[in-house]
């Protein structure tokens, strides 16, 4: 997705007036913003919700998220009227703020830490409920983009306040690269050009108690040869392998591998500064019952002349996974190269 604004925005031009109130509000200490990873609040009044506005919000915004093995919504929505849109309210993390006036103008404005830390929140004013509408779907994609980048960005700040740890010491020795973690992760498996980092942890189900949680993630390398090194076949070929050969099931002869009747979802980014490739798939163990997510970042360290791939798995059989999955691609995005 793009970053790109496509219809009416400046973000030099729409800020004026707004940025008054908001250096007033910044000049206090801010609370910390509420509400969840993945929440979206939006104020918008009924009628308008209920029409072209609102269901432009739920096309944008609920549509479901690629590379999950069941329906999961790219956010989760919470919808207020003006009405009730009180200061509790306020402190939320991604807000989208929606007015319409007959004789406004066609506004779409981004702006961050207003009522609370790390908030984000978009504008978006109207003359009318078509325009509205108009306006979301044409932008809809920058918009997804933006909100789950300041979810990562959280994410990221979080991950910074870790202490270095031995696994983290043993990434860095092993592949040059930093990662902070936190205490629960361990190393499961350790080979020259391989390595299984895993956090397990049991959560609880409200109604029939706690079940297993697995997040975790392996860094494998090899020679770069040529640039076809990053076709989905090949990333996908190569992940297979090393997964067959070191990451086993809970059975004798099981072993993890990719769907091949899934096609992984490719997305080009740039990780640290450098070129890398994003895969968001699925993956199954052969000859068990297990499976689940997984989203794979592969660059070159082209000091070394190597292929490096960090691929984050999630386990979590009876529970939504898009967080979970979320954590991983933050706290892989997160990296430094040394």
């Amino acid at each position: 997705m793009g970053k790109k604004l496509f219809y009416t925005i400046s973000l030099t031009l729409l800020f004026s007036g707004f940025f008054i109130s908001c250096d007033e509000i910044n000049e206090k200490v801010l609370p910390r913003a509420t509400g969840k990873s993945g929440e979206l609040l939006i104020v918008a009044d009924s009628v308008y919700w209920n029409h072209q506005t609102g269901e432009a919000i739920k096309q944008t915004f609920t549509e479901t998220q690629e590379g999950l093995p069941q329906q999961e919504a790219l956010f989760d929505i919470i919808h207020l009227p003006h009405r009730a849109f009180a200061q509790i309210f306020k402190t939320n993390r991604n807000i989208i703020i929606v007015e319409i006036k007959p004789n406004g103008k066609n506004k779409l404005t981004i702006n961050s830490d207003v009522w609370s830390e790390n908030q984000l929140i978009v504008s978006i004013s109207a003359p009318n409920d078509k325009t509205a509408a108009e306006m979301i779907l044409k932008n809809g994609s920058a918009l997804i983009d933006y909100f789950n980048d300041k979810e990562n960005d959280r994410l990221k700040l979080k991950y910074s306040q870790n202490a270095v740890n031995p696994v983290s010491k043993q990434i860095k020795m092993q592949f040059h690269v930093n990662m902070k973690l936190d205490e629960l992760y361990n190393i499961a498996k350790r080979e020259d050009d391989f390595l299984w980092v895993r956090k397990e942890k049991m959560v609880k189900e409200k109604i029939v108690g706690e079940h297993p949680v697995s997040q975790g993630f392996f860094i494998y390398t090899y020679p770069y040869t040529s640039d076809s090194t990053f076709s989905v076949s090949s990333l996908v070929e190569k992940r297979n392998y090393y997964t067959h050969k070191y990451v086993q099931g809970t059975g004798k002869g099981t072993y993890m591998l990719a769907y091949d009747e899934y096609v992984p979802k490719e997305k080009e980014i740039t990780l640290d500064g450098k070129y890398a490739k994003e895969l968001r798939g699925l993956w199954y163990v052969k000859g068990d019952f297990m499976g689940g997510p997984f989203i794979n970042y592969t660059f070159v360290d082209e000091k070394r002349n190597k292929v490096i791939s960090i691929d984050g798995y999630v386990y979590a059989p009876r529970f939504d996974k898009r967080e979970y999955l979320r954590e991983l691609e933050a706290l892989i995005r997160s990296i430094k190269l040394t």
